[in-house]
Order: structure tokens, then C-alpha cells, then sequence
């Protein structure tokens, strides 16, 4: 645990009762590699029910729900591209 996060005690309570070992330097790139890999395996999930369902061996309600999840996951992917780089665009243009 992180010195500022230990003198906060509730977070450091709540911290210990989940088993957390808050690492600054890794928590950040381990949300951003669990968030990629999530959004990768739902369109994975949605090509192959989209092949099911052409194959015909997927209910409709399936693929039409599966097309839905791939749809907001790129929207998703997308804005935080945009904002990312927006941020950056942000920081080169500010005076040193």
C-alpha cells in the first residue's frame, strides 16, 4: 500500500478487506490493459455470434443483442480515443 493511501483509513480498511495491493505505478496501465481486453473479447464474442447467427444457428434476439454490445464498445473505444488525443494535443500546446 502507498503511504498517501494508508493514512486515509478507510481506504486502507476497505483496501485490506478486499485484498488489494495498490501499486501507483501499475494500478493505471493494469485498468487500461483489463479494459482493452475486454472490449477485444466482446467483439470477438459478437464476430462469432454474428457467424452463428448466419450460419443460422443463433437465435436472432442473440446476434441482434451481440451487434448491440460490439456497436458501444467501439462508440466507447472511440470517445476515449478522442479524448486521449485531445489530452495530449492539450499538453503540447501548453507554454513552458
Amino acid at each position: 500500500m502507498t503511504p498517501q493511501t494508508a493514512a486515509i483509513q478507510p481506504v486502507s480498511v476497505a483496501m485490506r478487506a478486499y485484498g488489494a495491493q495498490a501499486t501507483a505505478r501499475s494500478d493505471f496501465g493494469n485498468m487500461v490493459g483489463e479494459a482493452t481486453r475486454g472490449a477485444l473479447n466482446t467483439l470477438r464474442q459478437s464476430e462469432a455470434t454474428s457467424a452463428r447467427g448466419v450460419a443460422g444457428t443463433a437465435d436472432v434476439q442473440e446476434v441482434v443483442q451481440a451487434a448491440a454490445a460490439a456497436e458501444l464498445t467501439v462508440q466507447v473505444v472511440t470517445q476515449l480515443r478522442d479524448r486521449a488525443l485531445s489530452a495530449y494535443s492539450d499538453v503540447l500546446r501548453m507554454t513552458v
